[in-house]
């Protein structure tokens, strides 16, 4: 009797989980949607792990400059965007870490990155992704295997 409560609570979890999650990503993509509108967009990211990740978004104009931008940061997935002013008019490819020392930690890199990501694209390369868990975990035993 223990062994199925157990079990449809960890499923009912897992339901109430991915829900939320749909509910976070439609946010996301309203907002990227409304953002999109008005220019092109950067998005920078820094995940959290343990941490509270974050994600900026910044709305720009034909010579770079933000129009409007957005941030998430949170471990839940009941985080909501939040406006970021501050910048607006300003070249993103000038952001500095001076610029954003009001804001936590994990938005002072996701911004930042978002300008590097603007900076990267402009100058024509690619913006590459970081390797996930499984794939660090997968790399570092090909690497003892193939020894």
């Amino acid at each position: 009797m223990v062994f199925w409560t157990v079990i449809i609570s960890f499923g009912l979890a897992y339901i109430i989980q991915f829900l939320l999650t749909m509910l976070q990503m439609k946010n996301f993509n309203l907002n990227f949607r409304d953002l999109r509108k008005l220019g092109r967009v950067a998005i920078g990211k820094k995940k959290g792990g343990f941490k509270a990740g974050s994600i900026s978004m910044f709305a720009i104009d034909d010579e770079g400059r933000i129009i409007k931008g957005l941030y998430l940061s949170g471990v839940t997935v009941l985080a909501r965007f939040k406006e970021i002013n501050q910048f607006n008019g300003k070249d993103i490819a000038t952001l500095k870490e001076d610029d954003v020392k009001k804001y936590p930690k994990q938005v002072q890199k996701s911004i930042l990155n978002a300008s590097s990501n603007y900076i990267t694209i402009t100058n024509g390369a690619e913006v590459e992704s970081p390797k996930s868990p499984l794939e660090k975990v997968t790399g570092s035993l090909q690497s003892v295997v193939n020894q």
